[in-house]
């Protein structure tokens, strides 16, 4: 029941404010409901009081037979016993016995001076003639103080509940105004605490989420700048070298007193050079798709195995050129998977192109399929001319990052080749991963058997 209570309590500020004025109404009836009873009782005690003061009046009646100040001792007795102040006085005022309780050697019978009640009765002392005064404190006042109180007392719980969840909320409120200040001056990092599951926590959870999407999209747009800055920093670089050397063969091949012999060798040179301008450009624009999102990948089922096969043929030429056997670990001829087609075709490419290029003349590449119920793994493995570094493993999949002896104008690299292969793996919802073993390189591509459409 208890845990009930807490589940519906916190969870919103209405629903709080409900109860916090059904329990401060509850208390205001619980305290009127006791000052009644209060003034009731009070009541019932000038009742009882006034049957102890007749009751006094007979005792006094039937033992005081003098003035005799040893009935003083009586008297007191008398008081005590009926919780009431007891005084014999002479037809003119004068106290010839009391209680201890009166300290007054003169009353005036004819006023009963603030006392809250006073009762007298008429005495018959020895042939003389008294009235006995009996009378209780205090007075009327106390008992109006008093009922003051008890009814003061719930209304002022009931206010004070009131004030402390007000407070508590008002100070919560200003909590939640002073981070979002501290938002707008761009300190993205502040994080507000969540106290309670109602309407304001809930408030600070979404200003937190806010800053954080927002703290990511600032992130985002710093590094598309950055971006754009390497680009055109490292195209610059990549695009003069070979454009530069283009245009120096162009202007040979038009100079009048070159030889036939030597215009075919700029010929090739010039074709060499606008085959890689063409590469660059053609790199560059295929990772700022990848890059920006723009790249849906149109998914088919199709043999994988067959891909690659034609792949292995492409690259052929370029690996006899550079005098690298193509090895092929598999005996498969088909295997189907849900793929891009064109993109899972420039990702074997890129890595059988890198791998060619930085292996060691009279070296293999092999090139693995292996597959099981969930995943099949395509891997790329061969003999580089140079090791590379833990620190370089970490890299190689960065955009434009090359190893510093192979970024020269004679290669056909952009740094862009693997960064192309792990947009294009992630389209695909899988996995790239290089490692370094003894002599050897390898690169590992894992790819869905079943594959949902993008």
């Amino acid at each position: 029941m208890i845990s009930k209570i807490k589940e519906f309590f916190p969870k919103s500020i209405s629903r709080e404010l409900i109860m916090i004025n059904m329990f401060s109404f509850i208390v205001l009836v619980i305290g009127i409901t006791v000052s009644v009873q209060i003034i009731i009782s009070d009541k019932s005690n000038t009742q009882n009081f006034i049957n102890a003061s007749n009751d006094t009046y007979v005792q006094v009646v039937r033992y005081v037979k003098s003035t005799d100040p040893q009935n003083n001792y009586y008297i007191d007795d008398l008081a005590k016993l009926n919780n009431v102040n007891i005084a014999v006085a002479d037809l003119k005022g004068n106290v010839v016995l009391r209680s201890n309780g009166v300290k007054d050697s003169y009353m005036d019978l004819n006023s009963h001076t603030g006392k809250t009640v006073r009762e007298l009765y008429d005495l018959n002392i020895s042939g003389n003639k008294y009235v006995l005064v009996t009378w209780k404190v205090p007075g009327n006042y106390h008992k109006i103080f008093k009922h003051i109180f008890v009814i003061a007392f719930p209304i002022v719980i009931s206010l004070g509940i009131i004030y402390f969840w007000s407070y508590r909320k008002v100070g919560y409120i200003k909590y939640i105004c002073r981070g979002i200040v501290k938002i707008s001056q761009e300190n993205l990092d502040c994080k507000l605490e969540k106290r309670g599951s109602d309407e304001l926590g809930i408030l600070a959870e979404k200003i937190n989420e806010m800053s954080f999407n927002l703290k990511n999209m600032i992130d985002r747009e710093k590094s598309l700048q950055r971006f754009k800055n390497e680009l055109i920093t490292n195209m610059s670089h990549d695009l003069r070298t070979p454009l530069t050397s283009l245009i120096g063969y162009l202007y040979l091949l038009d100079d009048k007193s070159t030889s036939a012999k030597d215009k075919k060798i700029y010929s090739e040179k010039s074709l060499e050079r606008a085959e890689k301008l063409k590469l660059l450009i053609d790199n560059l624009f295929q990772y700022s798709k990848l890059e920006s999102g723009e790249v849906k990948p149109e998914i088919h089922n199709v043999n994988i195995v067959e891909i690659i096969e034609q792949i292995i043929g492409e690259m052929s030429i370029l690996a006899d050129k550079s005098e690298i056997e193509l090895v092929k670990k598999y005996n498969m001829a088909e295997l189907k998977l849900d793929v891009d087609p064109y993109l899972m075709s420039r990702v074997f490419q890129n890595i059988l192109s890198n791998a060619i290029k930085y292996s060691k003349k009279n070296s293999c590449v092999y090139i693995y399929i292996t597959s099981d119920e969930e995943n099949t793994e395509v891997s790329f493995e061969n003999e580089p001319a140079q090791n590379l570094s833990n620190g370089q493993m970490k890299k190689i999949f960065e955009r434009f990052y090359m190893g510093d002896k192979s970024r020269n104008s004679h290669e056909n690299n952009s740094g862009l080749g693997l960064a192309i292969v792990e947009n294009i793996v992630k389209l695909h919802r899988g996995e790239v991963w290089a490692e370094n073993g003894d002599n050897s390189f390898i690169i590992y591509v894992k790819l869905r058997n079943n594959l949902d459409l993008i």
